[in-house]
């Protein structure tokens, strides 16, 4: 289980950083932070393994965090979420070290593949024997590999095939290949939360794309972008 640390002073990016590491097991939220003193806070008090950590924080950079976290020796794992695209920031965070570095607006595939080999990596170091070979230092060192999308057919506990090909063919029925949940819901007669559900599948088995804009509604608004129709039709044939 990786305890996380996430820094973000935006609300609506603090919500959907907490959804989406929802999503993925062995993952606990040990709190949520606005500021790096409330940060710091946090890391003398309680053990934490990875820190989702914003760059831009009010008047100070989320950089001395990690600068923090150097100084002290602490085996943490960060990764930046950020707006921060300046080659200066970029070369700042690869010198300290962090693990990854996500720009805003990012998809749940770069945040899930991020967290992923994160976690990868303080597995491999907590195996390895007393005297390490090449290959345990491959493993540590090496990218690591995302994981392989889920078939088609193997479908998560609460999800049914009638019910997917239904998603599948409202999806083929808009006119565009970008769409909004809501834009689901007359045709498929299903509610907001399940139809999210169904599409957050296609999602993880790469046959739609997510990304997400500021609603009007004071929390994140996912679009989607069929990425293969013809796999898509193939799900409508149940």
């Amino acid at each position: 289980m990786m305890r996380v640390l996430i820094v973000e002073d935006d609300p609506m990016v603090m919500r959907l950083n907490v959804e989406y590491l929802n999503r993925l097991d062995d993952m606990r939220l040990v709190a949520q932070c606005d500021g790096v003193a409330a940060a710091l806070d946090v890391l003398e008090r309680e053990a934490v393994d990875l820190v989702l950590l914003d760059v831009y924080l009010r008047n100070r950079s989320g950089l001395e965090v990690v600068r923090y976290l150097q100084r002290n020796g602490r085996d943490v794992e960060v990764v930046l979420i950020t707006a921060a695209a300046e080659t200066a920031t970029v070369r700042t965070a690869r010198r300290l070290g962090v693990s990854d570095y996500l720009v805003k607006p990012f998809t749940f595939e770069r945040f899930r593949d991020a967290l992923l080999a994160c976690r990868q990596a303080r597995d491999a170091l907590a195996e390895l024997p007393g005297e390490v070979a090449q290959q345990d230092i491959d493993r540590l060192f090496q990218p690591a590999q995302p994981p392989a999308p889920r078939r088609a057919g193997d479908l998560p506990k609460g999800l049914t095939v009638p019910t997917l090909a239904r998603v599948a063919s409202a999806i083929l029925a808009l006119d565009d290949d970008a769409f909004t949940t809501e834009a689901l819901l007359p045709a498929t007669g299903m509610s907001r939360v399940s139809v999210r559900k169904y599409l957050k599948y296609l999602t993880d088995i790469e046959l739609l794309d997510e990304s997400f804009h500021y609603g009007q509604v004071g929390r994140p608004s996912f679009t989607y972008r069929c990425l293969d129709r013809r796999m898509l039709g193939s799900l409508t044939d149940a």
